[in-house]
């Protein structure tokens, strides 16, 4: 009996791509084998063979055709033209629209997302608000204004992913990496929309900290 009786529900993708150094469950094993015939069959060609007999047991297959994870309609007829490698130059200008940015290092991405924040800030027509971090050295706050100019440019990738300088513009999404108030939904891991910063006037300075920012700048210490 397959599966030894037990009813098992499998899901995959056969569109996907090949598995890293290994053969898709699709593959027809029963083809003649390109090694020396003759040759006994390693342990990962018997493992193979038996996850295909495996899946040729399966006696239902269901097709789920309606894409569940997006709404947009547009998106979702450019998914189904390039899933069959039929789409148009109208798709490609509309990937263009949000196009990702791949970088390498810590300190490329950060200067960009500076560059995006004041950029949409400025069309707000608001100037832009700049958290900085406050740094302490053995219990004591740091006083010395070179010092704190260079630890504040550090590269997260030195601090902790924690930035020194952290922008930020109403509409911007947000993710909480800790638990702040369990009983209103405020923990780790749940998103959001950043709407608004409630700070005390004393504690805002116009003095420039960072060239990355315009000089009308707010920074929140």
């Amino acid at each position: 009996v397959p599966f030894g009786g037990v009813n098992v529900i499998f899901f995959g993708y056969y569109l996907q791509y090949r598995p890293v150094y290994d053969s898709p469950l699709h593959t027809d094993f029963s083809l003649p084998s390109k090694k020396k015939p003759g040759k006994i069959p390693s342990e990962k060609e018997v493992q193979q063979r038996v996850a295909r007999s495996l899946i040729l047991q399966i006696n239902c297959v269901v097709k789920l055709t309606q894409k569940m994870r997006t709404e947009d309609l547009r998106y979702l007829q450019l998914l189904d033209r390039l899933r069959h490698g039929q789409c148009t130059y109208d798709d490609y200008e509309l990937l263009q629209t949000r196009a990702s940015i791949l970088v390498f290092r810590n300190e490329v991405h950060t200067q960009i997302n500076n560059k995006v924040a004041v950029h949409n800030v400025t069309q707000m027509g608001h100037p832009p608000m700049v958290c900085v971090a406050q740094d302490i050295c053995k219990g004591t706050p740091i006083e010395d204004p070179i010092l704190l100019k260079k630890l504040l440019e550090l590269s997260d990738s030195k601090t902790e992913r924690l930035p020194g300088l952290l922008p930020f513009v109403p509409g911007m999404p947000i993710i909480l990496t800790q638990n702040i108030a369990t009983e209103l939904g405020l923990i780790n891991g749940i998103n959001g929309t950043f709407r608004q910063l409630v700070y005390h006037e004393e504690s805002v300075s116009t003095e420039t900290l960072s060239e990355m920012f315009p000089n009308n700048a707010k920074y929140m210490l």
